[in-house]
């Protein structure tokens, strides 16, 4: 049995919003034996890194056995800021991340979101690590995950035809992330 942790988009998340048609796609997809945990993260309309951060940290420590962590545009970049902060668990056996801005970027500066200046150094040793990105995206651009890999040389960049921000069409895609990852 594996868990599969996602965290979502910032905005709202009701149906037809933020991640929700992402999350329903994987749910219809994903294999019986596999948990998907979304929680709803703090104030999604209006996020700060802290609280979302606290959150994550509390889902990983109530997760009783292996799992994946899976971001979905903020929630992905938070994901890599909360383990390059609190170090990486044992049992995480490794991160896809869809859409997720990279807080350092031109037009994308704010500390509040970004890596910390060592996270190259804590997160050496985050392996696998999928970094996803739709070549539809109008959001968050293009070079987003190459960002990433220069941090993170281990990252491993897949860019997804036809794919928008939204991601709504984009679940068969994070299977395959999640499979080569582990076998599910």
């Amino acid at each position: 049995m594996t868990t599969v942790l996602f965290i979502h988009s910032a905005g709202a998340q009701g149906p037809g919003e933020g991640s929700s048609a992402l999350l329903a796609a994987l749910r219809s997809i994903l294999p019986p034996q596999v948990t998907l945990l979304s929680p709803l993260m703090p104030e999604p309309d209006a996020p700060r890194a802290q609280p979302w951060g606290d959150a994550i940290e509390a889902q990983m420590k109530a997760i009783k056995g292996d799992f994946i962590l899976l971001g979905h545009s903020l929630g992905g970049s938070s994901i890599l800021q909360v383990l390059a902060r609190s170090g990486v668990p044992e049992k995480l056996l490794g991160v896809v991340t869809l859409a997720a801005p990279f807080w350092s970027a031109p037009d994308w500066s704010f500390d509040e979101y970004a890596l910390p200046a060592d996270a190259g150094e804590q997160l050496g040793g985050l392996s696998p690590l999928l970094i996803l990105q739709g070549d539809k995206d109008d959001v968050v651009a293009g070079d987003h995950p190459q960002r990433y890999k220069n941090v993170l040389p281990q990252a491993e960049i897949r860019i997804l035809p036809g794919v928008d921000h939204e991601a709504a069409n984009a679940a068969p895609k994070v299977l395959e992330a999640l499979r080569a990852i582990t076998a599910l």
